[in-house]
């Protein structure tokens, strides 16, 4: 009993383990693509602003 106990708690922990590592690593995946799309419309915004004419 204790072992079928035990096997169950390590296959149990193990699978929480597995899929909270994966999520972890979406969500880090995801963060980067926000800060690197940001960076690019950032850099697209003052790339357009220094290309207007100075009157307008």
């Amino acid at each position: 009993m204790v072992l079928a106990a035990s096997e169950a708690f390590a296959k149990t922990f193990g699978l929480i383990v597995t899929f909270g590592g994966i999520g972890v690593v979406v969500n880090v995946i995801i963060v980067y693509i926000v800060v690197q799309v940001r960076g690019e419309r950032r850099q697209n915004e003052e790339l357009l602003s220094s290309r207007k004419p100075p009157g307008s």
